[in-house]
């Protein structure tokens, strides 16, 4: 058997280390938390997180969540649902947690070494393990980010709390302290409206505002019958996009405007965007990664003004206070920074890293998952989209297709070409949503597809009613039969192949029926 080591225990490198079993390989994950999830486990989630998408459309296509789960599951239920999965595929015993890398680097003569002791052992304990492949599923949330600024340490000093959200447990730390929140991220505006009640007053600092859903527009209709499927995608300009849905950007643009004028009057109607001086000035059609969900009672705190704005960034700490880039100097107590991740492999060997990265810190990976020059890496995690399980799921396959041989890429010099091309078409068609991850969002769908082309799958899950598949909310379910259809059509083509190099045999035994 081929060996697999996976670096990080989130949801991503339990599907691949559920995928790659599956394949017949020999698989080690290692998780540097005592649990299982990710962004999901108990060291790193928030009080109130919650999943942005409805439970049904936020799973794998083989093990659907509880149905007595809420909605939208809390972070607790999202983390014990991904230790359920990882037990019913028989992936837990394949895990070693509290468990760090320190690096990753080829070996001579073929694959990878992977250097790792338990979380805060001295360097003596390293341990050194050989694998024929290494899959990166440490994801895009791994490293917290907190801006620098003057005057922290001061500020600490007497008394302030600073500190990110992924640190961020308890709800009592907020009690009747001047709280400022950074950033308009998901958890940013998530940790703001919770510290409404609980605080003396909250003031959330921001750069910019981005596009945010209700969970129910008007409070009637379901937003995943909005945002979640085929249809709306086809709104968004693809550069891939063939027929019908190259003519509506080609010859029915004023239709496509008009469209998204009238989304984002309602969203503005219903959220009251511009009574909250929230209302973005990028338009809808533009967004990427950044699109979230409402939290619950965000935009009518804004409103009453019981959470107070402010535009800029934290440009000095005071004792008592920050100061923003706009020079409005805030009482602060405590501070959380919601400012996102940074993207980095402090243990990937900088040889390998500069492949995979550029000076920019840009991942410069075929379809968020592979570079031709480093054969054997590949990473599972790292494509950013509204339904991480199943892009992440396919992904995985993917990969697995790739490493069973079962599956040949492009030449090079076209896949170096295409890699290339999407980051530019990125950069060019929609800077304001760019990052440096592969986000596929608002063209999931369009991922997924690609995907499966790529292995010569069917694209069309639900062949029989593909109204209900263009018009309904993503169904991972539909996706539960594509290591099966791949498994039969490796099967049939080695049977294929068989059959064309015995010419003598087939030859003889026809002879001796004529």
């Amino acid at each position: 058997m081929a060996s697999v080591g996976i670096i990080g225990g989130g949801l991503s490198g339990l599907v691949a280390a559920k995928t790659f079993l599956r394949g017949g390989f020999d698989v080690t994950v290692f998780e540097k938390e005592d649990e299982v999830g990710g962004v999901w486990a108990r060291s790193r989630r928030y009080p109130g997180l919650q999943t942005q998408n409805a439970r049904d459309t936020y799973a794998f296509s083989d093990f659907p969540m509880p149905s007595h789960y809420p909605e939208w599951p809390a972070g607790a239920e999202v983390q014990a649902y991904l230790s359920r999965y990882a037990d019913h595929f028989g992936v837990t015993r394949h895990v070693r947690l509290r468990t760090q890398v320190d690096q990753v680097r080829r070996r001579d003569g073929g694959g990878f070494a992977v250097d790792t002791r338990p979380v805060g052992a001295p360097e003596s304990e390293r341990k050194t393990h050989a694998f024929d492949q290494v899959i990166l599923s440490s994801g895009l949330f791994s490293l917290p980010h907190i801006p620098e600024a003057p005057g922290r340490e001061a500020f600490e000093a007497n008394g302030g709390v600073v500190l990110h959200t992924t640190a961020f447990h308890d709800t009592s730390l907020l009690r009747g302290k001047r709280v400022v929140v950074v950033g308009f991220s998901k958890s940013a505006c998530d940790v703001a409206a919770l510290s409404v009640e609980p605080a003396r007053e909250v003031t959330l600092v921001h750069r910019s505002v981005g596009w945010k859903a209700p969970r129910f527009l008007f409070g009637v209709v379901p937003t995943k019958y909005l945002l979640l499927n085929r249809f709306t995608e086809m709104f968004f300009p693809y550069p891939g996009a063939e027929g019908f849905e190259r003519a509506l950007h080609e010859r029915a643009s004023g239709f496509v405007a008009q469209y998204w004028g009238g989304v984002m009057a309602a969203l503005d109607m219903d959220l009251g965007l511009s009574k909250s001086g929230l209302r973005p000035e990028m338009p809808l059609s533009g967004v990427g990664c950044s699109l979230n969900m409402t939290p619950p009672g965000f935009y009518e705190a804004a409103q009453r003004g019981t959470l107070k704005l402010a535009r800029g960034e934290i440009a000095r700490f005071h004792e008592g206070a920050v100061e923003t880039s706009q020079g409005k100097r805030i009482p602060a107590d405590v501070v959380i920074f919601g400012t996102g991740f940074r993207q980095e492999f402090p243990f990937l060997d900088p040889s390998l890293r500069r492949v995979v990265q550029d000076e920019d810190g840009t991942f410069r990976l075929y379809r968020g998952l592979y570079h031709p020059d480093v054969p054997g890496l590949g990473f599972c995690g790292f494509v950013n989209s509204l339904y991480s399980q199943l892009t992440s799921e396919v992904g995985a396959r993917w990969l697995c297709e790739l490493f069973l041989g079962r599956m040949k890429l492009p030449p090079r010099e076209e896949v170096i070409a295409r890699i290339d091309e999407w980051i530019a078409y990125r950069k060019r068609e929609r800077p304001d949503a760019f990052t440096a991850g592969a986000c596929v969002v608002p063209w999931n769908f369009h991922y997924i597809d690609d995907l499966c082309r790529d292995m010569g799958a069917r694209t069309r899950r639900l062949p029989q009613n593909p109204f209900r598949e263009f018009l309904l909310p993503v169904d991972p379910s539909l996706y539960a039969d594509l290591e099966e259809e791949l498994d039969t059509r490796a099967r049939q083509a080695r049977d294929r192949d068989e059959a064309c190099t015995t010419p003598e045999t087939s030859r003889s035994s026809s002879n001796a029926f004529s």
